[in-house]
């Protein structure tokens, strides 16, 4: 900074003697204005440039901003920063010693046993533009107790999570390069998106509230960014910077095409066109802070030893700077890497150089292989001491490579190369085509093409899409392999080549999924249409396609099974029972299913229902293996939930559908019995087979037990006009039952067994030990249906009600109740606790349960039975079906169906 002086009034004195009048009169007005021209200008502070020479720079590259705690340029004359001391908050200028190094003397001199923050950290640039922060909070230190904080032995400033300095100044919105040193700690951890960049720990930085024509530099996703306003977007660096480690980080920025290059250490770190047509337009930037302003300000936390700002793109300049840096800070500045791409030759072959490059023209270099990926631990290679190096392909094998550069003051390893395989490599992968198999049908092999010599293979399978973590198949040792197909379910695979010190893993091949036959549902094409605010409970709402399928939606949300489920699940499970492709039957066999909400991602979308109006689906019915072609027809978005598709229906010509043939438990006391038909589409007549007519016999319906043991009933259904014929199949079990005849005997055939009172015994006996034994299993099949008000009890050998009698004092003869609850559905299902027990059944349906499944369910004494069984009894009992054990002996199956405010509707049946 200079300041220009008036002139001296002893030049007016000789200019008066010289001048006639005339001229007197008409100079000395001028003279008068050039004098008070003078006198005003006189005084403003003028800067002038000053050329960073000291950074071997010359005047050609003018800085915009300089600020360091070493001297840049000679010709500047000023303080490097301004220093408070916290013992009383005086403030002083320190500049430089002799050798241009910050004035640690005069610093510590000054500070004492306290702390030092800077107020000022001075532009050395020669325009003014100084860094300032008036607040003493937010200023950042200097000096602890005395001691100056210093890095790799050079004083550094210390920037911990609320301090920054403030630069008020147009001139960063141009064409920008900046060239930092600094140390990142781990409390820069700010992360996110590319487009939140302005959330970053900002080093250097101008975002702005709600605009788009700010920019910051500093610290998100472990990284060092660059965030644009104009383009809402961002470029980090390849390298992990929030270690404490020093580094340079340098960057350009161009105002026109919006190229931003960063430099780590002097080698390319990032590039990216972040322009938009529109540039940044700020008044003020911060150094330590994403921002100036209050607002969403976001702190960086480390060190800054020198920050040099230039408004134009530098290239050679810049690596000056880098190299000058380098060699000061003692950091390591490459301004070109090993490539980290991989290199894959033939034996003999001549494999791509790879080359490096110190900033300092004097350093040294010596190159190293490695077995692993790292730039440490390497084996030295004798004479390659060279900037490139071109790896040997004299044996086959996997190396890396990386160079050990020495300068005057310091010696580093560069970044380790991509890994050079020679001979041995993976030429062709195994089908990544998905495959649907019929259980114990062949598969297409799996083939994988390696080069080089003494290769060997290992296959494994994996229930995940994945080259890690399979399971060694045994004997699959080619490079050829056929999955079995015995087992159900979906699998990959994948190998792994070996050879001369290299192990190789192939890519995962596609899906192998192994399946029962399928029944494909190609018959006529039929539109289901859910109109909009319809509603979904209503049967003309819901597609049926089988007993455990039918889809609806509700007013919004997505498709359901309203068999299985009650609304839509958004965690990816809804519709129950069912999987989804895209694509159709023609292409069955490399089809990829996933849950419907999947499926119904689009390409380059997220999930969009409308965007896949008029795609074609092929809709998985998975326990009954059905698959059904499937186009959606339209989709209501918003409200309402009105939707519509074509599906194909059963072939005519398919076999019958048939379920609900279950396994059967008899005692040999029960005689004979009527069997319960299947479930079945067709209308096609039964007949009945037993596999061991030593155990049953079957006339027509009629099953005859003959002896204890097991059996297999198999149910064939003729086919009708529209259906094959087709069979099912199920176990029927005979069980002895060891009871006490009244004379005393051990039986389990003899009909004169006496019950608990000592009376002939029907459907239950006494053993041995004078427990109760049942020996007859219940062949009733039909259930009774009834409604009761809520808080009165019901007994359930009778059907009949207690009513008000019972409201304090409950006799043994009642069993059930339905208390009132809050909610939608207030019922909650209990029992008469003194005589009656209650067991709560989740695995199976109503119609389902027999006297086998007595036995299999823990039966809670009272509402609050702690056994875990019971947690979840005082609840709406729409979720489970319950089997009260009641005073005289007998068990009922019991299930909730539906309640008004006059009472609640249910269902049961005598299981024994």
């Amino acid at each position: 900074m200079v300041r220009i002086p008036c002139l001296q009034m002893t030049e007016f004195n000789l200019i008066i003697l010289l001048m006639n009048s005339f001229q007197y009169r008409y100079i000395m007005g001028f003279y008068k204005k050039i004098v008070l021209f003078f006198l005003i200008f006189a005084s403003f502070d003028v800067y002038s440039q000053n050329t960073l020479d000291n950074l071997g720079l010359t005047s050609a590259t003018p800085a915009a901003g300089a600020y360091s705690l070493r001297k840049l340029s000679s010709s500047y004359l000023d303080s490097a920063i301004q220093v408070r001391r916290s013992t009383d908050n005086t403030t002083q200028n320190i500049g430089f010693d002799s050798n241009g190094n910050l004035d640690a003397n005069s610093l510590t001199s000054f500070v004492g046993s306290g702390d030092g923050f800077l107020t000022i950290w001075y532009d050395q640039s020669g325009n003014g533009n100084n860094a300032i922060q008036n607040a003493l909070l937010n200023q950042p230190k200097i000096i602890t107790t005395g001691v100056i904080e210093r890095s790799n032995g050079f004083p550094t400033i210390i920037f911990s999570g609320s301090q920054f300095l403030v630069v008020n100044s147009t001139v960063f919105n141009n064409d920008l390069t900046g060239c930092l040193v600094y140390n990142a700690s781990s409390f820069n951890n700010r992360s996110g998106l590319a487009r939140s960049w302005f959330t970053m720990n900002g080093i250097f930085g101008s975002e702005q509230p709600g605009g788009t024509t700010d920019f910051a530099y500093g610290i998100y996703n472990n990284k060092f960014t660059a965030g644009n306003g104009p383009s809402d977007n961002s470029i980090a660096g390849n390298t992990t910077v929030n270690d404490n480690s020093i580094r340079l980080h340098s960057w350009t920025r161009n105002r026109i095409t919006g190229q931003i290059n960063l430099y780590a250490n002097g080698a390319i770190d990032g590039t990216a066109n972040l322009n938009t047509g529109t540039f940044s337009a700020v008044t003020s930037v911060a150094i330590g802070a994403n921002q100036t302003f209050t607002g969403g300000q976001v702190f960086y936390n480390g060190n800054v030893s020198e920050l040099i700002l230039f408004p134009t793109v530098l290239t050679n300049p810049r690596q000056t700077i880098e190299y000058k840096q380098g060699l000061y800070y003692s950091v390591c500045t490459l301004a070109t890497q090993p490539s980290s791409n991989n290199q894959s030759v033939i034996l003999g072959g001549t494999p791509t150089s790879l080359g490096v490059l110190s900033s300092d023209p004097d350093a040294t270099y010596q190159w190293y292989s490695n077995t692993v990926k790292s730039n440490t631990g390497g084996t030295i290679l004798p004479g390659e001491t060279n900037t490139s190096y071109t790896p040997s392909t004299a044996a086959e094998g996997t190396l890396y490579y990386y160079a050990v550069i020495s300068s005057a003051t310091t010696t580093c390893a560069s970044n380790v190369s991509g890994y050079v395989r020679v001979g041995i490599e993976i030429t062709s992968q195994p089908s990544n085509s998905n495959q649907t198999v019929i259980q114990n049908s062949s598969a297409n092999s799996l083939n994988v093409t390696a080069t080089g010599s003494s290769i060997t293979y290992q296959w494994y399978k994996n229930l995940n899409n994945s080259n890690t973590g399979g399971t060694l198949i045994n004997g699959a040792t080619t490079n050829s392999y056929t999955p079995l197909s015995t087992d159900l379910g979906t699998s990959y695979y994948y190998v792994v080549v070996s050879g001369n010190n290299t192990i190789l893993v192939s890519n995962p091949s596609g899906a192998i999924k192994i399946t029962t036959i399928p029944v494909i549902w190609n018959g006529p094409k039929i539109t289901f249409e859910k109109s909009t605010g319809s509603d979904w409970m209503l049967p003309e709402n819901q597609d049926y396609l089988t007993d455990k399928v039918t889809i609806t939606r509700a007013y919004s949300g997505g498709l359901f099974n309203i068999t299985q489920e009650s609304n839509y699940n958004n965690n990816n499970i809804s519709p129950l029972a069912t999987e989804w492709s895209k694509g159709t039957m023609a292409d069955f066999g490399s089809l990829t299913f996933s849950n419907w909400r999947d499926a119904m991602f689009s390409e380059g979308m997220d999930y969009c229902l409308p965007c896949n109006v008029g795609q074609d689906f092929v809709l998985h019915l998975i326990e009954d293996n059905i698959y059904i072609d499937l186009k959606l027809v339209s989709w209501v978005a918003g409200g309402g939930g009105g939707f519509s598709y074509e599906r194909s229906t059963p072939n005519p010509y398919s076999p019958a559908l048939l379920s609900g043939f279950n396994p059967l438990s008899k005692t040999l006391y029960d005689g004979s019995f009527t069997i319960t038909p299947p479930n079945t589409d067709s209308t096609g007549a039964f007949s009945y087979v037993s596999s061991d007519t030593n155990v049953a016999r079957i006339s027509g319906t009629t099953v005859t037990i003959v002896a204890a043991g097991v059996s297999t009933i198999t149910a064939t259904q003729d086919a009708d006009a529209t259906h094959l014929s087709n069979t099912i199949s199920a176990d029927l079990n005979i069980n002895a039952v060891t009871v006490v005849t009244k004379n005393g005997e051990i039986t389990n055939i003899k009909p004169n067994y006496v019950n608990k009172n000592g009376a002939n015994g029907t459907s239950s006996g006494v053993g041995v030990n004078g427990e109760i034994k049942l020996t007859k299993t219940s062949s009733i099949t039909l259930f009774t249906q009834v409604t009761i008000p809520f808080e009165e009890y019901f007994d359930l050998e009778a059907g009949s009600l207690c009513g008000g009698s019972c409201f304090d004092i409950v006799t043994s003869n009642y069993d059930l109740v339905f208390a009132a609850g809050g909610g939608t559905v207030r019922a909650r299902m209990w029992w008469n606790n003194q005589y009656t027990d209650m067991a709560m059944v989740y695995d199976k349906s109503f119609d389902n349960l027999t006297s086998a499944d007595i036995a299999n369910y823990y039966y809670c004494d009272y509402i609050g039975d702690p056994n875990l069984s019971c947690f979840n009894v005082d609840t709406p009992p729409t979720d489970f079906v319950g089997i009260y054990h009641t005073n005289s002996g007998n068990y009922y199956a019991v299930q909730y169906l539906s309640e008004d405010t006059s009472g609640v509707t249910f269902k049961y049946k005598r299981l024994n």
